[in-house]
């Protein structure tokens, strides 16, 4: 498989003719449980975490400052990310020195488990020559009986089994401390998909039988996606984006690229919403991504339509695009269909309503919102939401986690 160059396209059949098998293969599993070739792929909500369509809209009382969560075994890292579970009013939080922490946030302080300690994961990579101090972001809850977490070292994806024992092991991905791009199997020894997560980035699983996950490939700057049908091996594909760094208008999505998409989303209609934070003076949108079938040349067919901001890194209030956007992350659907999620650039919670209208909730407007900030500019945020209706930031950079509301 492609060492790191990206995805491998059968328009380079000659060069790459062992690959475009591959690739022939992985189209093959790429249809729906119903076993239509042809399907659109439809993001179906996945009902067991919130990867969005998840909780009600939230009632905001600007201005209004979010609380400090008092912790007591989690130690929250650089990298560290939050994921509500679908039902119970419970988050997991990915911590220092790779840990993993389940929070039951139904009682103040909340009560802490440790599901994943500290050096249980470097002993699952030590076996295949990753010596490096692993390090944690993206979580998300596959199903009732595991998660999966983005292991930034490897540029892999780690299963973590939610009961006792609560064993770890590869989900997807070539174990590598050196990134790459190349779309393949997900688990195995030869023609083993790639992933570069040089940045705090999100994975989003499906409600689908079996769940598809998808995946913010920060580094190669595309969307990627894990899936795999009844009796067949796991793949992985690209959905869209081919390394390069730029925001294309918006259009077709076989033709989009992205400029370092961190955030991922379900929305209620069966569509996927990224952000790009940016990186290399592009990003700076909220776009959401109607995926159809797949393309024979690589990724899929389908569209994608910008929801908030023009490219321009600022924090501005206006409908849909014209509405300014300071690097977004950690995009988040209510299940009545507004979107939130933090311009980090400028510290500010974001809210975009059903009718297109962006604001800054927690602020009497924008400008006063950047002006007094509710979180640090320039930190890692994650935001999640529970079932009831909890709102909750935390701030990887400073190491604390905040109740929004109520």
């Amino acid at each position: 498989m492609d060492s790191g160059r990206g995805p491998v396209n059968c328009r380079r059949m000659r060069r790459h003719r062992i690959g475009c098998l591959l690739f022939v293969s992985i189209l093959a599993a790429c249809r729906d449980s119903s076993g239509d070739a042809g399907a659109s792929l439809t993001v179906v909500p996945n009902a067991s975490g919130a990867n969005g369509c998840s909780g009600p809209d939230q009632v905001f009382a600007p201005p209004q400052a979010p609380t400090v969560v008092p912790l007591a075994s989690l130690v929250i890292g650089p990298a560290s990310q939050i994921t509500a579970d679908g039902a119970d009013e419970v988050l997991y939080a990915t911590g220092d020195g790779a840990s993993v922490v389940m929070l039951d946030v139904s009682v103040d302080p909340p009560a802490e488990a440790v599901i994943v300690a500290p050096g249980a994961i470097a002993a699952l990579l030590a076996p295949v020559g990753i010596a490096t101090a692993p390090v944690l972001s993206g979580i998300a809850v596959l199903d009732a009986d595991r998660l999966i977490v983005v292991e930034q070292t490897s540029n892999t994806l780690i299963a973590v089994d939610r009961l006792p024992p609560n064993a770890v092991s590869f989900y997807a991905g070539q174990p590598n401390e050196t990134p790459g791009f190349a779309d393949g199997f997900a688990q195995g020894a030869t023609f083993l998909a790639r992933f570069s997560f040089g940045f705090p980035t999100q994975i989003c699983p499906t409600g689908n039988v079996p769940p598809k996950v998808f995946v913010a490939d920060a580094g190669n700057h595309a969307i990627r996606l894990v899936q795999s049908e009844v009796n067949a091996p796991l793949q992985v594909i690209t959905i869209a984006g081919n390394g390069t760094p730029l925001s294309t208008p918006d259009g077709e999505l076989s033709e989009t690229l992205f400029d370092t998409p961190t955030g991922l989303s379900a929305t209620c209609d069966g569509d996927l919403l990224v952000t790009e934070r940016g990186g290399n003076g592009f990003g700076q949108l909220v776009r959401q991504l109607e995926i159809g079938r797949p393309d024979v040349f690589g990724g899929f067919l389908g569209t994608v339509t910008t929801v908030a901001g023009d490219g321009t890194d600022a924090t501005t209030q206006g409908v849909d695009e014209l509405a300014q956007v300071a690097g977004p992350v950690s995009p988040l659907a209510t299940g009545a269909g507004e979107i939130y999620w933090i311009d980090s650039n400028e510290g500010v919670l974001r809210r975009r309503k059903v009718d297109g209208e962006v604001d800054c909730p927690l602020a009497a407007d924008c400008a006063a919102a950047v002006l007094a900030p509710t979180f640090p500019p320039g930190h890692d945020f994650c935001l999640t939401q529970t079932a009831a209706g909890s709102l909750f930031v935390m701030d990887a950079t400073d190491g604390v986690l905040y109740r929004v509301s109520p």
